[in-house]
């Protein structure tokens, strides 16, 4: 097993460019934090365009609130609606801290009505179905709004049922875990991992074989653990494996090759073309299929749940979802993957996760598409082209075990694109690590309000 100080430590030496000191850093760092704690003025475009055109925005999620408060700045007359039934908002970035005994599950939940912009109509409910052709939403509570605009932004449909033998309130117990099910449930995870190091067994982490929001965080989720047990002085008690599908562990080739390499370091075993097909809770056992079909069931002690992901039923109901080609299985909404309009419906937008685009399942590309959707809904409403491109930027704080991270930026082409050129992101560092735990949080929470939009 390598040393904590051999890998990764906290003391390694930080590549900095044009001779940036850590105390010039911190002082930059300090005052974006402070900037995103009081506010800024939202992204200059058009303003005050009179009209009174209905708008109906599907999700008061991270994407539907922040396209209803751009939406809201950019329009004087407009009636705009936000369907979302939960009175809670999930700050879902801080779920991977939870699960790391940094953040408690009080600093991941907020109340939406803290957030629904002032003169935008709430309502309650959940989407029933769209009609797109009357242009009408029915909602499961009875009602019907008609809409001359439509913004998809409902998010993932986390199919736990989906996996043989699982049910999503068997998250928490008998070593079943997964960040994703809720904070609760990422609280869980971090005492079912000091149980596991206590008690030792088997440890697996599974990716499933589609889209999934946030694609760093199975591995986050794995190094975090793993960091834990080290800190606890009970590593050599675990048996650590990453079942994943054909292909690379992350998306940018770079970061592909550091994740390999600190897994090999840690000992964190690789089972390739290995997705979760099957769970049997009482017994922890667990089956996994590879690419052709064989079927294999190991035991486990712990078992880090990914669910297959999708859009909700309602999207290929209503003729909105991609009908060809990878994505079509999961029912994504069907859009220009670059003005984030739809491919049939011009007037019907997506943005967030419900999208069909190749990648961008991050709070990070809710920010520009907060920008990009309604900018170009603006646009179209008076009968002009959609100007605002997305051109895929996504990022990922790469959680390397807790006290330091990697930022990894990128775009359509998976190339890197740095915020910062004069610092090398890759290099794990206690910098990244203080942005994600300081600094994103603030600034999610004033993207809400349509403000610091990409």
């Amino acid at each position: 097993m390598t040393d904590r100080n051999k890998a990764g430590s906290s003391k390694a030496p930080l590549v900095l460019r044009d001779g940036l000191s850590r105390r010039d850093f911190l002082k930059l760092t300090g005052g974006l934090t402070a900037a995103a704690a009081v506010g800024s003025a939202p992204a200059a475009a058009q303003a005050g365009v009179q009209t009174r055109a209905r708008i109906v925005v599907l999700g008061g999620g991270a994407a539907g609130l922040t396209v209803a408060a751009r939406l809201r700045d950019l329009l004087d007359g407009a009636r705009i609606t936000v369907v979302e039934p939960s009175e809670t908002h999930h700050y879902q970035p801080g779920w991977t801290l939870v699960a790391a005994g940094t953040y408690s599950v009080s600093d991941v939940t907020a109340r939406n009505e803290h957030y629904i912009p002032r003169g935008v109509d709430w309502k309650k409910d959940y989407v029933a179905a769209v009609d797109p052709e009357s242009q009408v939403v029915e909602t499961a509570g009875g009602d019907r709004l008609d809409y001359d605009f439509l913004v998809v932004a409902t998010g993932i449909h986390l199919d736990y049922e989906a996996i043989e033998g699982l049910e999503r309130a068997d998250i928490g117990q008998n070593g079943l875990t997964s960040i994703y099910a809720g904070p609760e449930q990422a609280r869980h995870a971090y005492e079912q991992t000091q149980r596991l190091g206590e008690q030792g067994g088997v440890a697996r982490f599974t990716i499933p074989n589609t889209p999934i929001k946030c694609a760093g965080a199975p591995i986050k989720a794995t190094l975090i653990a793993e960091d834990l047990l080290r800190t606890a002085g009970h590593r050599d008690r675990v048996d650590f494996h990453y079942h994943v599908r054909e292909g690379a562990l992350f998306s940018v080739e770079r970061f592909d090759g550091m994740v390999r390499d600190i897994y090999g370091e840690r000992g964190v075993g690789i089972e390739s073309g290995s997705v979760l097909q099957g769970v049997e809770p009482e017994l922890r056992r667990a089956t996994f299929v590879d690419g052709d079909g064989n079927r294999e069931t190991v035991d486990y002690d712990y078992l880090h749940v990914v669910p297959p992901m999708r859009a909700h039923d309602w999207v290929r109901e209503a003729g909105l979802a991609v009908e060809d080609g990878s994505l079509a299985e999961g029912g994504w909404l069907a859009v220009d993957d670059q003005t984030l309009q739809h491919a049939r419906y011009p007037n019907v937008f997506g943005a967030g996760d419900v999208v069909d685009t190749a990648i961008g399942k991050t709070a990070s590309t809710v920010r520009a598409h907060g920008s990009v959707t309604p900018d170009n809904l603006v646009s179209v409403l008076q009968d002009r082209e959609p100007q605002q491109r997305f051109d895929g930027y996504t990022s990922c704080p790469l959680i390397t075990e807790v006290g330091k991270a990697s930022l990894v930026e990128f775009d359509y082409t998976l190339e890197e694109v740095p915020t910062f050129g004069f610092i090398d992101q890759g290099q794990p560092s206690w910098m990244w690590w203080r942005l994600k735990v300081h600094m994103i949080k603030p600034l999610y929470y004033n993207m809400l309000r349509g403000r610091y939009l990409r």
